[in-house]
């Protein structure tokens, strides 16, 4: 146990315990005033009882009896003598300063390498995540945060976050991605081009597919730069590529995109399946109904019920738009609401070319409509407001509106199987939009117009051709299966593909069975029989029926493959349906020994996403990484952190 050292005073010292505050000299019997502080005492010591000589002597004996400084007591370190009734005493003199703690630096040793790696590889996937600049390791308020934290720790520079750093955890990610990659039987791709901050074209490519475990994986593959114009040509180039660099020419089912002609006759030329974007099919069939992206000449030209839905959506955003843009009349309108006691919410501005944000807009002033109404009347300059029966229509539009943006939010998850969904969806979506009455004549006629475009776009999708992998998938669904098609004939068609597409699963992945085959064709006569043709002449073994031998067999092989693919789709329907929100996955990963070649064939289905949601959403978050802060930022190095940022385990 820690023993405290006792100062050298308590020698010459004696305290009084009936006088606590006081102490009383042993040599001359006086009491002096005593507090935490011994210095007063030192020097009533010095002044009484001391000489110079014996002072300098003492200095050394000082040093040897306290070596450690308890008091706060002056740094002079002088020897003093006490003189009473002819004696000489040595006094030391106060000890010397307790020497100050020692920084965290000179206790401890530099952090090892190991632990230096594991910082900057911290920092490095910090940038990434939250896709921050390489220059906040020079900013001075991270370096202070970081200093304050464990000051042995020192920041890599931004040369060597970006040249080697970066790089590095680039390619370690990039490993594990290509090892689980390889495991995979299917994959689909998802691609989109955008343009970034500096008008510089980037293609992204994602991948989706399923792990061993039966996991639903989605990782993005590249963010390329292009280098020349956006031609079918040089775009079916780059996609080749990709898919070589990352070994998976032989496992694509399906690419999907949105349905610009250049990118689709590139995907043709490289000879894959291409589904064009069911999301972006939508917003176009909605954009047409809505007129929401209009020129005020279509105004003019336009029938007479497409300009009444161009007028209304014009004064939507008119009235939005000033407020956004006056201070005065959105102070006044949030006064108003906090009279009325409503919650305080701002306008929302639509984009014209996203058919949701024109839905968002109406839905906001249909909310804030009370309080809005109100405050115009006491603003000097105010847009008009809409009448009794344009709110009616407005009204309207968000009912009819709301089926839509349900749909476009199921099939643009990347959690679970999308594409087996938009045949049902858009089936629920038809007789729901059916089922809405509008009260005005604007709103009869949005429906109309609504049932009109999206029946166009998605008219064929029940069909073998060309849209053949959204039936395929449809009916491997254990949620859906037959039950989703509104024609029967298109899901007899399906049943009959997907029987076909599993034959042909087990004769590629059973080549054993052709050689059991094989001896149990030459195996087939009896014992005896055998004996008997063996022992006849050469001349009479002379087997007629060789003609037949080969295409029996093919026949037989067939007939066997074909029945075992029947019986596993009826042992599949022959199964209950799956709730309509479990994960269908589940069901294959419980299923997959006794389906076998069906559950593979439905696995490969399933991997393929209905939108290009996801590849859109890598160039949303590469918006914020090709910011103003880091325009300057290296096409190569933005590939790299698009991918860390997408990649990365969290």
């Amino acid at each position: 146990m820690y023993k405290k050292n006792r100062s050298g005073v308590w020698n010459y010292m004696d305290k009084d315990a009936n006088s606590p505050g006081q102490i009383q000299c042993k040599l001359c019997k006086l009491k002096i005033k005593y507090t935490n502080n011994t210095s007063n005492i030192w020097d009533h010591l010095r002044r009484k009882h001391s000489t110079a000589l014996e002072a300098n002597k003492l200095a050394t004996q000082n040093e040897e009896l306290d070596d450690i400084n308890v008091s706060n007591e002056p740094s002079t370190s002088t020897a003093v003598t006490h003189s009473h009734e002819q004696h000489t005493v040595q006094i030391p003199g106060p000890p010397p300063k307790r020497q100050k703690q020692l920084t965290l630096m000179n206790r401890f040793s530099l952090p090892p390498e190991s632990k230096v790696d594991q910082f900057y590889k911290a920092v490095v996937q910090m940038i990434a995540e939250d896709m921050q600049p390489l220059s906040i390791v020079e900013n001075s308020g991270f370096q202070k945060l970081i200093n304050l934290l464990d000051s042995r720790y020192k920041l890599p520079s931004r040369k060597l976050i970006g040249t080697t750093l970066i790089p590095n955890l680039y390619e370690s990610t990039r490993h594990k991605i290509e090892t689980i990659l390889s495991q995979a039987k299917y994959v689909s791709l998802t691609s989109d081009v955008w343009t970034s901050l500096n008008t510089i074209s980037f293609i992204t490519v994602t991948v989706h597919f399923f792990d061993i475990d039966l996991n639903l994986k989605t990782y993005v593959l590249t963010t390329r730069k292009l280098e020349s114009n956006h031609t079918a040509q040089y775009l079916s180039e780059v996609l080749t590529d990709v898919i070589k660099e990352w070994n998976i020419e032989d496992k694509i089912v399906a690419i999907v995109t949105d349905s610009g002609a250049n990118i689709k006759a590139a995907i043709r030329l490289l000879g894959l399946n291409h589904i064009p974007c069911a999301a972006h099919k939508l917003n176009n069939a909605v954009k047409n109904a809505l007129k929401s992206d209009f020129d005020e000449s279509d105004i003019e030209t336009n029938h007479t019920e497409d300009v009444e839905i161009m007028k209304l959506v014009k004064m939507c955003r008119s009235i939005v738009g000033h407020f956004k843009h006056s201070e005065v009349s959105t102070r006044a309108l949030h006064e108003k609401q906090k009279q009325l006691n409503s919650p305080i919410l701002k306008l929302k501005q639509d984009m014209p070319i996203r058919w949701n944000s024109t839905l968002t807009m109406m839905e906001r002033l249909l909310i804030v409509k009370e309080p809005l109404m109100l405050v115009s009347m006491s603003l000097s300059r105010c847009p008009k407001m809409p009448s009794n029966d344009q709110w009616e229509s407005i009204n309207d539009f968000v009912i009819l509106l709301k089926p839509f943006e349900s749909l476009t939010i199921q099939i643009s998850s990347e959690q679970r199987p999308t594409l087996a969904k938009v045949i049902p969806l858009l089936r629920g979506l038809l007789l729901s939009v059916n089922n809405k009455n509008p009260v005005t004549y604007t709103g009869k006629f949005l429906k109309k117009k609504l049932i009109e475009e999206t029946t166009k776009r998605f008219n064929d999708i029940e069909e073998m051709y060309p849209s053949h992998l959204y039936s395929k998938a449809t009916i491997l669904d254990p949620r859906f299966k037959k039950a989703a098609f509104i024609s029967n004939e298109n899901a007899n068609t399906a049943e009959q593909e997907v029987q076909k597409e599993i034959a042909d699963y087990i004769r590629t992945n059973a080549p054993e069975r052709n050689i059991l085959e094989q001896s149990v064709h030459h195996t087939t006569l009896t014992t005896a029989e055998q004996l008997e043709h063996s022992s006849q002449p050469v001349s009479l073994q002379e087997n007629l029926l060789t003609y037949l031998e080969a295409t029996v067999t093919t026949l037989r092989s067939q007939t066997t493959y074909s029945s075992t693919a029947a019986t596993l789709f009826k042992q599949y329907m022959n199964i209950e349906f799956l709730n309509i929100q479990d994960d269908p996955i589940l069901f294959w990963k419980n299923n997959r020994q006794m389906l076998g070649a069906l559950c593979e064939v439905a696995l490969k289905y399933s991997c393929i996403p209905a939108t290009s949601v996801p590849s859109e959403r890598v160039f949303s978050k590469a918006g914020q990484i090709v910011s103003t802060r880091r325009n300057r930022l290296l096409p190569d190095n933005v590939d790299k952190l698009i991918f860390l940022n997408a990649n990365l385990e969290r």
